[in-house]
C-alpha cells in the first residue's frame, strides 16, 4: 500500500511539473512572436504583425495557468485572457498607430509575467513619454512605441536571466577544448 502511494505521488509530481513546463513553454512561444511585434514596431516596420498576434492569440487560448507555481497563481489568473484580447486587438489593427495603442495594453500583461518569471535573454523596458513597458532582448533600448522618433527613449526596468556565454556553456556541460 505504502508502495502504491508512493507510486501516485510520484506521478502527481510528475504531472504538476510537466503542466508547469508546459505553461513555461506556450509563454516562451508567445514571447518569440511578441518580440518579433515588438522590433517591427521599432523599426517603423508592420511586416507580418497582424499574423503574428493573430499566432499569439490563438496560442493565449491554450495557455493553462491553473498549474503555476502557488505564488504566481493569482497574478496570472487572467492572463490567457489579456494577452489574447490584446493580441487579438492588434491583428485586426489597420494602422501602424493602431497597433501601437493594442501593442501597448499587449505589453501590460507580458511585462507583469517577465518582471515576475525573468525569462533568459528578455527584459522589461520601460519608456515615460509613451508612458508604456514592453519586453526585449538586449540592453540596448529599442522602443516600438515611437519607432525611428524616439528609438532609444527609455530605460531596462527589469533584467531578465542572463544567458550563458558560449564558453561557460562549454564549460558547463564539460566540453572545454585546450
Amino acid at each position: 500500500m505504502e508502495k502504491i502511494l508512493i507510486l501516485v505521488s510520484a506521478l502527481v509530481l510528475i504531472f504538476l511539473l510537466g503542466a508547469d513546463e508546459m505553461f513555461d513553454s506556450k509563454m516562451n512561444e508567445i514571447a518569440e512572436k511578441y518580440l518579433y511585434i515588438q522590433e517591427m514596431l521599432s523599426l517603423d516596420r508592420t511586416d507580418e504583425i497582424t499574423q503574428k498576434a493573430a499566432e499569439i492569440a490563438d496560442l493565449a487560448k491554450d495557455l493553462d495557468v491553473s498549474n503555476v507555481p502557488e505564488e504566481h497563481k493569482m497574478h496570472f489568473a487572467n492572463l490567457p485572457e489579456k494577452i489574447g484580447i490584446n493580441a487579438q486587438k492588434i491583428s485586426k489593427a489597420e494602422t501602424i498607430d493602431g497597433m501601437r495603442a493594442a501593442f501597448k495594453e499587449l505589453s501590460k500583461p507580458m511585462a507583469m509575467w517577465a518582471s515576475m518569471m525573468q525569462p533568459m535573454g528578455m527584459n522589461v523596458a520601460f519608456c515615460s513619454m509613451a508612458p508604456g513597458s514592453w519586453l526585449q532582448r538586449g540592453d540596448e533600448i529599442m522602443n516600438p512605441y515611437y519607432g525611428d522618433k524616439m528609438l532609444h527613449c527609455g530605460e531596462i526596468v527589469s533584467e531578465g536571466k542572463e544567458m550563458e556565454s558560449e564558453s561557460e556553456n562549454k564549460m558547463h556541460h564539460g566540453m572545454e577544448h585546450k
